[in-house]
């Protein structure tokens, strides 16, 4: 066939059958069949080589000590017998049983994450569970795998490593690299308000983290302080990538306009009328009384831009609107649209620019807690309408804000500082942030199964932030499967990793920015 002819082949597809090429899953399934391909023969030949590599030894070492042919016969069988137990290993897949579940460390609306060890090589992980059937009445596969996909797609420290992914009958896993800090939730819930310098530090390294989320293409759309979560040296990793997906399904995007609509302009004098001390004291009153309000899992939207809640066409600086709300937060202790209920925070985002204030303290002893103007420009600047918005890295590094830092002899409350003069600031490198910058927290760990920065799920207290999810995952339990084509085989094609799959570090075809040039 010429090349005439190729092209009039091309062009004669149908309408539905181009439609169908270009389609979000053919593209998907397309891709992951290359990989399973290019992984099959990088790990087979791999295999071969290492397996090739033994046996050289195995004669290298029998000629040396120069034994008799019957020892050497005795001592080639028990090498053929460890042959094939790597064989079988190879063959063998991926199985629950194959972890030893140590604690409960998360509860979500679609599954459980258990801190588990790998029986057979004693590796350490969070251990996400997910029931098919729920993820299919409820119609979050599609996240599910995009969540698949982002992990398996990157090597970057600042989110979260995935390990394996495997599945059985009725579940779906994704073994994840254990993070012992807890979320910023929980930092926060201890903290109350950062210093300056201190909240700087912390939402750089968010941004630096976004970056790389952004990097991949994908826009996550829900950040909110329990998506960051503290490592073992304090440094900040991303991790919770299920909505980071082209679009949201148009019965939650229908659900989140109607709530919009539904409030009225006026009810935003309330909130107005209340001192940032009212607020702040109001919003810690409310955390400390009622453990649902903002630890709900089932999500809020006190950190989503206004164009992601409207449904209208939004750009990856919808997710910068988000850490400008985690900014204000840092340094005034609450959320800058938060509402004694509900329906006051659904007001509030609708009249965001005009709820949107300074904190403001007037006592002597909560001047500090004041910002400076500089941070107040850089909230501003994030927390705006889309047109005028900060929207890339490169315009966040530039503020002055982000790229200044006190000097280490700038701080007060040092005995140096008392006697020498304060020096000025001086530029903040952003490309050794976790090399070079010591974190203002470190978590306190025992061991590498430390669970004490996560909520105790034997704990009556700690149980009834979750009431709400228990009460979904319920109701979702008695939605009855009229469809069951979706659960097909097909669904979760290409999503195993790891043990037969391309595995944290099977597959060395990368590129320089460490992710999957196959995919992207």
């Amino acid at each position: 066939m010429g090349p005439s002819d190729q092209t009039v082949g091309k062009s004669a597809k149908t309408l539905w059958e181009r439609e169908l090429l270009d389609s979000a899953e053919v593209k998907r399934k397309a891709t992951v069949a290359q990989l399973f391909f290019l992984d099959y023969y990088f790990q087979t030949l791999g295999y071969l080589a290492a397996r090739k590599d033994r046996r050289a030894r195995f004669d290298k070492d029998t000629a040396a000590r120069g034994v008799t042919a019957a020892q050497y016969t005795k001592e080639f069988k028990s090498y053929c017998g460890r042959e094939r137990v790597v064989l079988r290993r190879r063959r063998a897949k991926l199985h629950v049983d194959q972890f030893h579940i140590i604690a409960q460390v998360g509860q979500g609306g679609y599954g459980e994450v258990y801190l588990a060890r790998k029986r057979e090589t004693g590796e350490v992980c969070a251990l996400k569970k997910m029931m098919k059937s729920t993820l299919f009445k409820m119609d979050e596969i599609r996240h599910v795998l995009v969540e698949r996909d982002i992990l398996t797609a990157t090597k970057t420290e600042w989110l979260v490593r995935l390990l394996y992914a495997f599945q059985d009958a009725s579940c779906v896993y994704l073994a994840m690299e254990y993070v012992p800090g807890g979320d910023f939730r929980t930092l926060l819930n201890n903290s109350g308000v950062l210093k300056e310098e201190h909240a700087r530090f912390y939402i750089c390294e968010m941004f630096a983290a976004v970056n790389e989320l952004h990097k991949l293409g994908y826009i996550h759309r829900d950040l909110k302080p329990e998506n960051f979560l503290v490592d073992a040296s304090g440094h900040v990793k991303l991790t919770d990538f299920g909505l980071a997906t082209g679009s949201l399904s148009p019965l939650r995007i229908d659900s989140l306009r109607k709530k919009l609509d539904n409030v009225k302009s006026t009810e935003a004098l309330d909130v107005m009328k209340r001192s940032t001390m009212e607020r702040r004291s109001i919003y810690r009153s409310i955390r400390q009384t009622d453990p649902r309000y903002a630890d709900s899992i089932v999500g809020s939207p006190d950190y989503m831009a206004p164009e992601v809640l409207r449904g209208k066409p939004y750009t990856y600086s919808v997710d910068f609107w988000s850490l400008g709300c985690i900014l204000f937060e840092f340094l005034a202790g609450f959320p800058p649209f938060s509402g004694i209920t509900p329906e006051e925070t659904w007001t509030n985002l609708k009249n965001w620019s005009k709820v949107l204030r300074r904190p403001h303290y007037e006592k002597e002893e909560d001047l500090i807690f004041n910002l400076s103007d500089l941070a107040w420009d850089a909230v501003t600047s994030l927390i705006a309408h889309a047109s005028v918005r900060l929207s890339s890295i490169s315009q966040i590094q530039k503020h002055p804000f982000f790229t200044l830092e006190p000097s280490s002899d700038s701080d007060s409350d040092s005995p140096k500082s008392k006697s020498t003069p304060k020096l000025p600031p001086t530029p903040m490198d952003w490309s050794t942030l976790r090399t070079t910058y010591s974190p203002p927290f470190v978590p306190s760990l025992d061991s590498e199964i430390d669970t004490g920065y996560y909520d105790d799920f034997t704990s009556v207290e700690d149980m009834e932030k979750y009431k709400e999810v228990k009460e979904k995952q319920a109701n979702v339990d008695a939605i009855q499967e009229k469809d069951t084509e979706g659960m097909g085989r097909g669904v979760w094609v290409g999503f195993t990793f790891g043990k037969n799959g391309m595995g944290a570090n099977a597959y060395g075809g990368r590129g320089e920015d460490g992710a999957l040039a196959t995919i992207f």
